[in-house]
């Protein structure tokens, strides 16, 4: 049987959009690791330093506000990506209607293939354990 234009866009539509989401979070997961990775070092580096390196308040202060800009982006990008993956998960489920609706009954009655409750929740932890470690950072460059 052969599919109509519109069958077949939605249908590859569908499969971008799993491809795109996946292909996303796999670059979400990368960044987030060797930033966290390098937040956490330079944390631990400004916190526990030999006693005979010095270094001025000022300097401090900077690379803790460097520090606070690009945690905040990365808890915006967490957030972003929690938010992507829900509209998926629902564009996904809309094609699978359009895409059923000439044959009713004939949805299977699986889960979606894009877990979005699963992103939503990683997605915010995320979020809010950057919010944590910008106020981290601004109480280590500014208070003590």
């Amino acid at each position: 049987m052969s599919e109509s234009p519109q069958e077949w866009i939605l249908k590859r539509r569908h499969e971008d959009l799993g491809v795109t989401v996946r292909m996303c979070w796999d670059l979400y997961i990368k960044f987030y690791t060797v930033f966290l990775t390098f937040s956490v070092v330079g944390l631990g580096w400004v916190l526990t330093r030999p006693g005979d390196i010095q270094m001025l308040p000022r300097a401090k202060q900077v690379i803790a506000i460097v520090f606070v800009i690009q945690t905040l982006l990365t808890a915006i990008t967490s957030a972003a990506i929690a938010l992507y993956t829900v509209r998926v998960a629902q564009d996904q489920g809309h094609i699978e209607d359009l895409l059923t609706q000439s044959h009713p009954g004939t949805r299977p009655s699986i889960k979606p293939a894009v877990p979005a409750f699963l992103a939503q929740l990683g997605g915010w932890s995320n979020c809010a354990a950057m919010l944590a470690m910008a106020a981290l950072w601004l109480y280590v460059g500014f208070v003590r």
